[in-house]
């Protein structure tokens, strides 16, 4: 009788054992590799994606208390990360199981790959806000990036023009900064809500203005010559307001001010490189909730040597 008791209790033993490696081993296989209490994970686009430190990481170094892990993906328009919030998150236990109690987050930064039709992008985007909402997650959005280039056919004459317009609809929609039928158009009836007001769960926690930031070129990037500008006036997207010429023509002047500061540009004039996004991180770190426990500072000295490092004491 003792010996079968024994073996009983030695089988519960081995079992509960086993439980607890197997239990240890799908922590270890899951996305999450620290004890940081607050988790959040990157939805977005290539720049969420950049090889060589992008904002994430640098988040990562410099807040304490702050988990991240990247699910960008290349070339994703809005509607893509919209898709990529169900399939990567809500629809993965293993990432949604850490990011309980409030202490989860989506760091959002994306919709330049679709920024050519600003309004169903910005539908897609506040979607995602409301569905992370919806699951108890929280988020804060980066705002599209500067870009552009006189090399650029895209950018010349009066495109530039139309192309900021609508990536500025973008930024400042995401922002809270336009009401929603000018921000969604006429995707706006789709949401029955009786007033053109933003519901809160449609907007990020916090919400980080990258377009109109330092990254920009600004004032030291030189005018536009006027006078094509002028004349072409007749072919511009704004030729009915013939008594706006003048303004609309300044503002065509001013594009290259609008692009990203060469300094911060990668490859191309769409992609920062690793002091832009170290910028990117700065800026959303002045932002950031007190309980990520955010050192600013150490992110600004940071330095990427094939991972984040510590960087020189100022």
């Amino acid at each position: 009788m003792k010996a079968a008791v024994w073996r009983i209790g030695l089988a519960l033993l081995l079992t509960l054992s086993l439980g607890a490696i197997q239990a240890a081993e799908a922590r270890a296989a899951g996305p999450w590799t620290t004890e940081r209490s607050h988790k959040a994970v990157v939805i977005g686009g290539s720049i969420s994606k950049y090889y060589a430190g992008n904002f994430g990481q640098f988040l990562h170094f410099g807040c304490k208390d702050l988990e991240v892990i990247n699910r960008g993906e290349v070339g994703a328009g809005a509607s893509k990360l919209l898709a990529n919030l169900r399939s990567q998150v809500l629809d993965s236990g293993a990432v949604l199981s850490a990011m309980a109690d409030g202490k989860g987050w989506i760091l959002l930064q994306g919709g330049l790959n679709s920024v050519g039709a600003p309004e169903s992008t910005l539908w897609s985007l506040t979607r995602l806000i409301q569905r992370a909402h919806a699951a108890g997650l929280k988020v804060l959005a980066l705002t599209v990036t500067p870009w552009g280039s006189d090399d650029d056919p895209r950018f010349d004459a009066w495109n530039g023009l139309r192309l900021h317009r609508a990536t500025e609809l973008v930024a400042e929609g995401l922002l809270g900064k336009l009401v929603p039928s000018r921000a969604l158009g006429r995707r706006a009836a789709q949401r029955q809500v009786a007033k053109d007001e933003w519901l809160a769960e449609e907007l990020p926690d916090v919400a980080v203005d990258l377009w109109r930031s330092v990254l920009r070129a600004g004032p030291k990037a030189p005018l536009r010559p006027a006078e094509p500008l002028r004349q072409t006036f007749a072919t511009s997207p704004w030729r009915k307001a013939l008594d706006q010429r003048d303004q609309w023509v300044e503002a065509a002047r001013a594009v290259p001010r609008q692009f990203m500061d060469a300094k911060y540009r990668d490859f191309d004039h769409v992609h920062p490189n690793t002091a832009g996004h170290k910028l990117m991180a700065a800026l959303a770190c002045q932002q950031a909730p007190p309980q990520w426990q955010c050192d600013c500072d150490a992110i600004r000295r940071a330095r990427w040597k094939g991972k984040v490092l510590a960087g020189p004491q100022i």
